[in-house]
């Protein structure tokens, strides 16, 4: 959840929100229907792009695949027996060749299906959830697992009616931890057009009636030392 706090006395006359950093998650889902075979990584695992996340069962898509290749053998020896047919029509060739293409065809759709089985992870990131299980069966679209993109930290704070003048997308501020001891740089990506009511989650009666805007703040994190859940401080000019 995204929180908001009230303004607090600061030294200098920047506002003092306070938020705490979130991050993009994706959810992971296979393109195809199978048996899980097993769930290579488990919760809180750090994984590269294209690494191994899920192996479906591949036993029929493996006969698919042998099938539709000696399909090719079979199509491309009727285009040899065709060409060296003398009584073989250029028509009989050309219908050989034809058959010879959706042949090959077949094979590259059958592989493409066996590579669905493997589900590969599409960004750097981390596994913050795992749903599946090793022999329980997947379904198109259903989310296996989820990860989250480390590379896409953001704080979402809300600011004051009387100050969002002065809040701009790709203004700089100044993210800090909690304690103070870490700085960051954040930027304005977005600024709500629509006012609210102050969220209700942790504040006061006489806070809520006040009227304040979302603004998405992203961080620059080049050390990774930010982790989704903590709370900062944002700093406003």
């Amino acid at each position: 959840w995204w929180w908001w706090s009230a303004t607090r006395p600061a030294a200098d006359a920047g506002l003092v929100l306070t938020g705490q950093v979130e991050t993009t998650e994706v959810a992971i889902a296979p393109a195809m229907a199978g048996r899980i075979v097993s769930i290579d990584v488990a919760e809180g695992d750090r994984v590269t792009e294209g690494q191994t996340l899920v192996q479906l069962d591949t036993a029929a898509l493996d006969l698919q695949v042998t099938q539709a290749e000696q399909g090719v053998i079979a199509a491309k020896a009727a285009v040899t027996n065709a060409e060296d047919n003398d009584d073989a029509t250029k028509a009989d060739v050309k219908a050989a060749k034809a058959r010879l293409a959706q042949a090959e065809a077949a094979v590259e759709l059958a592989k493409v299906q066996l590579g669905y089985a493997t589900i590969t992870a599409p960004i750097a990131g981390t596994v913050v959830g795992v749903v599946g299980n090793a022999g329980a069966n997947a379904a198109p679209g259903r989310t296996v697992l989820t990860m989250a993109d480390p590379a896409d930290l953001f704080v979402r704070v809300f600011v004051p009616e009387p100050r969002i003048g002065e809040v701009i997308v790709g203004g700089e501020v100044t993210v800090e931890t909690a304690s103070g001891a870490e700085t960051y740089t954040g930027t304005v990506s977005f600024v709500s057009d629509a006012a609210e009511f102050t969220p209700n989650t942790i504040d006061t009666p006489d806070q809520r009636a006040k009227l304040v805007f979302a603004v998405r703040i992203r961080v620059d994190d080049p050390t990774g030392a930010l982790k989704p859940g903590m709370p900062v401080d944002v700093r406003l000019p």
